[in-house]
């Protein structure tokens, strides 16, 4: 299926009458040489990687995924607003965490390119704000065009229960600043287009977001998953790591005792689930790897969790004037 993969997207971009290094390169931020080698081998590529340049150059990894079914036991799903949206994705997930409680030892690894959206969850301001943002930015649903974000302050969040469930799972998570950034900078985009429908608004998600920054300070240094609005209820094992690299896209691998099953998802591209070793091997070998280049923050990285958490969250809170 890869080797057909490439082949396609060779014969594509010689119609375009570009070279097929140099558009790899630049559509995915590595060098014409880390080009070459994938070209030359393409099993190298990644599941984000593959997912990017099926999307720029409009090849259906699904059909060609028909041609070698021992290849990829999964399936590649576009995220959009009528036939596979947030809320079917969600429902996906809610499948895997409750494999994940039923089996003991169960452990999720998530390589985060932003904070991961189970903690969103817990907070119905925050959850309803990065919802229409992940409609309107990526899905580009027409319903979430008409107006600024607005929020009834007696809403509940929609999937709190996939905060409560991914609560009762052992976890490893690696992030970057740009985990913790990026929502911040959508927040400051949206207050300085005047996209929140008031002031009151605006502060209710900024808060929650701060709240929820708190509980990862908290958990990781506990070690355990915690819940915000109950202080005593402790949750599974949790370990956090810094990484100074970037996650190319949101990449999770659920990891149970009779199997593992990579979901690699982008906001922009869509979803791959899989239990296909390629999937899984690359996506936990590039997760690995992050880790081995990374710092343990939960409970013995007291120092570096406080600086990435506090004193650097409050400093880039302060540049950008939130």
């Amino acid at each position: 299926m890869i080797d057909t993969f490439t082949e396609i997207l060779t014969q594509k971009t010689k119609k375009m009458g570009l070279r097929t290094a140099a558009m790899m390169a630049d559509l995915l931020n590595i060098s014409e040489d880390s080009a070459y080698r994938r070209i030359k081998n393409p099993q190298s590529l990644k599941a984000d990687e593959l997912m990017k340049l099926a999307k720029e150059f409009d090849i259906d990894l699904n059909t060609l995924a028909q041609t070698n079914l021992n290849w990829l036991s999964g399936q590649y799903k576009p995220l959009n607003f009528e036939t596979y949206t947030s809320t079917d994705f969600y429902k996906e997930l809610e499948v895997k965490l409750d494999r994940c409680i039923h089996l003991p030892h169960s452990q999720i690894t998530y390589g985060a390119k932003e904070i991961p959206f189970f903690y969103y969850m817990w907070f119905p301001a925050l959850s309803a704000f990065k919802t229409f943002i992940w409609n309107r930015e990526f899905i580009k649903n027409p319903k979430f065009h008409s107006g600024p974000f607005t929020f009834n302050n007696g809403q509940e969040s929609f999937h709190i229960k996939l905060a409560e469930k991914y609560l009762k799972v052992a976890s490893h998570e690696i992030w970057s600043y740009e985990t913790l950034y990026s929502t911040l900078y959508q927040i400051q985009h949206y207050k300085e287009c005047g996209m929140f429908e008031n002031e009151e608004i605006f502060k209710k998600v900024m808060h929650e977001y701060d709240m929820l920054v708190e509980l990862i300070h908290n958990q990781a240094e506990a070690g355990v998953k915690l819940n915000p609005y109950v202080p005593n209820l402790r949750g599974a094992k949790y370990k956090l790591y810094f990484t100074p690299m970037i996650n190319a896209d949101n990449s999770m691998i659920f990891h149970t005792m009779k199997d593992k099953v990579a979901i690699v998802c982008s906001q922009m591209s869509g979803v791959v689930i899989s239990e296909c070793s390629k999937w899984v091997c690359s996506t936990e070998h590039w997760l690995q790897t992050c880790k081995e280049n990374g710092t343990l923050l939960s409970q013995t990285g007291q120092g570096a969790r406080n600086k990435f958490l506090v004193q650097d969250y409050k400093t880039k809170k302060k540049m950008l004037d939130l």
